[in-house]
């Protein structure tokens, strides 16, 4: 199971991103529905014990619920020279929605493999630490150009009050077809 720890977008906020949807052209927009906010990515999972594990360990975060406020656009530049962008929009950097990344992230780290290499020494989220950019996934740009990737870079976020967010959520990453799909798996309340 292909696994990571995000936000729900609350509908107001996903439908509001919605409308940017089809702005540009030859880009693969993600429905709505899959709007989400990834906080840690935990990888594929093998062992069933893993979960068990996750699941009492992210159930003892103590955490605000954070805002979320759109800020700019974004993207994503392949990591080869043929592959799309990804399209994204952005959200401050609110204190708590840091601090909840922070708290996971630490979590995380204190678990063992779920990749079921025994031996191997490293903990459960053992991944290079990227610097945490909260965005939101909109879409693909297929053949991205100079032109159309300024023009998404100038668009404005759409108008939407601050949204909070009372839970995060374990997901379970699908394909369905050329489109990403989420299952959700688990909630877990936010409150300090």
């Amino acid at each position: 199971m292909r696994l990571f720890i995000g936000l729900e977008l609350p509908s107001a906020l996903a439908h509001a991103l919605g409308e940017l949807r089809g702005s540009l052209p030859d880009v693969a927009w993600y429905p709505p529905e899959s709007y989400h906010l990834t906080l840690h990515f935990v990888g594929d999972v093998t062992h069933g014990h893993f979960l068990e594990e996750m699941h009492h360990a992210l159930s003892a975060i103590r955490a605000a619920p954070p805002s979320l406020i759109l800020t700019v656009p974004g993207l994503f530049e392949p990591a080869t020279r043929q592959g799309p962008d990804t399209l994204w929009m952005g959200c401050a950097p609110d204190p708590a929605l840091v601090h909840l990344q922070n708290r996971i992230r630490a979590t995380m780290t204190r678990l063992p493999s779920p990749f079921g290499r025994a031996g191997s020494g490293q903990s459960g989220a053992a991944r290079p630490i990227r610097r945490f950019v909260p965005h939101i996934s909109l879409g693909q740009m297929r053949h991205p150009d100079p032109m159309r990737r300024q023009r998404w870079l100038v668009t404005p976020p759409p108008a939407c009050d601050a949204q909070s967010i009372g839970h995060f959520t374990l997901f379970r990453s699908l394909r369905h077809g050329d489109m990403p799909f989420y299952e959700l798996l688990e909630h877990y309340p936010l409150h300090p």
